[in-house]
This record gives C-alpha cells, structure tokens and sequence, in this order.
C-alpha cells in the first residue's frame, strides 16, 4: 500500500491532462520542481477538503464546476464534477494534482508517459481544455483570479 500512495498517475482529468498522487513531492520531483512547491488538491466530495472552508461559500463551492479555490493560507482544491474522472477520485477521497509537463513548459505526451507510475486511459482518450477558473477566497469575499 505504501508505493500506491507515493505514485503518480498520469490521469485525463476534468481540463487536462494531469498528474495525481497522494504524495505532492512525488509529482513536483517527476515535473522538476521544488519539492514544497504546493499543489491543487482534487476531491471527490466537498465532506474530502481537509481545509477549513468558510460556511458562508459552501453552496457556491459545492455547485461551481471547473472552478479551482484558493483559500486564505494558500491552500487550493478543486471539488471535481465530471463523472469518470470523479470515480477515479472517490477511493483516494482526495489527491493532489498538476498539469503533466515539465515545469516551465509545455505538454510533451512523451514526456507525461515516462514520468508517471501508473497509466490511467479512460473511454476520453486524452486532451486538453479550457483551464478551470480560479477564485480567491478571503475572509467574506471572493476574487476573480482567471
């Protein structure tokens, strides 16, 4: 069970193609990052977000779909919507995840496929789309970041 949890698959998710493990150094060691550097945390269900989340948002981060938030400490997540890629979530509860490329450039599929662990193809093939939207929560108010 301990090498599952330092994996890092190679999954098609709501957007893009990405990188997903439970371990943010394995990720950020693959893409040739810092390895503190802090990730996206997707979750399967908004119960998942080990971060405290102001009340007064919950119904709009629980009906936002595509939609990335940025709390106050910094810490950002995703609640993922898309049924497939949600079902791929849901035994994990929640894994941290970065675009597959090499940091500072761009996707190379070659690339993604030496880097990651394990291969997770799905009936989607893989593909990129439109980024999510970025929202940064502070204290009663939300920002419009992308």
């Amino acid at each position: 069970m301990q090498n599952i949890l330092n994996s890092v698959f190679l999954v098609q998710t709501d957007t893009t193609i990405g990188f997903l493990s439970k371990n943010m150094e394995s990720i950020n060691k693959k893409k040739g990052a810092k390895l503190k550097k802090p990730l996206l945390l997707e979750v399967a269900e908004l119960k998942h977000i080990p971060y405290r989340t102001p009340i007064y948002f919950h119904n709009i981060i629980r009906r936002a779909t595509k939609t990335s938030f940025i709390l106050q400490n910094n810490m950002s997540f995703r609640v993922i919507k898309h049924d497939l890629h949600k079902q791929f979530l849901i035994p994990f509860k929640h894994l941290y995840s970065s675009s597959a490329n090499k940091t500072g450039c761009s996707f190379e599929f070659n690339f993604a496929i030496k880097q990651c662990d394990i291969l997770v193809y799905d009936k989607r093939g893989f593909f990129e789309a439109k980024s999510s939207k970025i929202l940064k929560i502070k204290h009663n108010k939300i920002k419009k970041l992308r």
